[in-house]
């Protein structure tokens, strides 16, 4: 137990300072989130590479921005709930693990599962105001971005193991160093 405390810890961590309150919120300011938030940066790809060693990609893409869009209307109508943001973080070592593992199973699915909890808290900002769907729309087509070129860029690491295998453990460094530096 004793080696798992880190980790643990870890996602015990303060919030991930991805989802600070807002004002009024925009198209822009939805596209803007995904690519300013390094949860969302490094989730999404990590989505998008897993995509590119599917049978199905473009179904596996499509069930991620579902997800997301699912639960921005749960965050949306529901409001936060305890713990959002270490689930957030969770995802993302989660994401990261199925990449260094090259994983083929069908558990792969909830990785873009775990999506929905990032459209949620996308959800919760998105709530003020009459905005919430300009904003859901802006960060749709932002994490839909995202996630193509990650889809690119596993198309690479599938190819090349080693290269693999520097993506799943630099996704779970640069969560780390994210988290350790709040």
């Amino acid at each position: 137990m004793k080696k798992y405390l880190p980790a643990l810890l870890l996602l015990m961590a303060t919030p991930a300072f991805a989802h600070p309150g807002h004002g009024l919120l925009t198209f822009n300011d939805g596209f803007l989130h995904p690519l300013t938030g390094i949860d969302h940066l490094l989730m999404l790809s990590a989505v998008g590479i897993l995509s590119a060693n599917r049978a199905h990609p473009l179904r596996f893409t499509g069930f991620a921005l579902v997800a997301m869009f699912i639960g921005a209307l749960i965050g949306h109508l529901y409001g936060d709930f305890t713990g959002m943001e270490q689930l957030i973080n969770f995802s993302v070592f989660a994401a990261s693990g199925v990449i260094l593992c090259a994983a083929q199973s069908r558990t792969v699915w909830l990785v873009p599962l775990l999506l929905s909890v990032h459209g949620w808290a996308h959800g919760v900002e998105g709530s003020t105001g009459d905005a919430f769907y300009l904003f859901t729309a802006g960060f749709l087509l932002a994490s839909g971005t995202v996630l193509l070129l990650g889809h690119y860029l596993g198309k690479l690491a599938y190819r090349h193991s080693m290269l693999r295998k520097v993506i799943g453990t630099g996704w779970i460094a640069a969560m780390t160093l994210n988290l350790l530096s709040v």
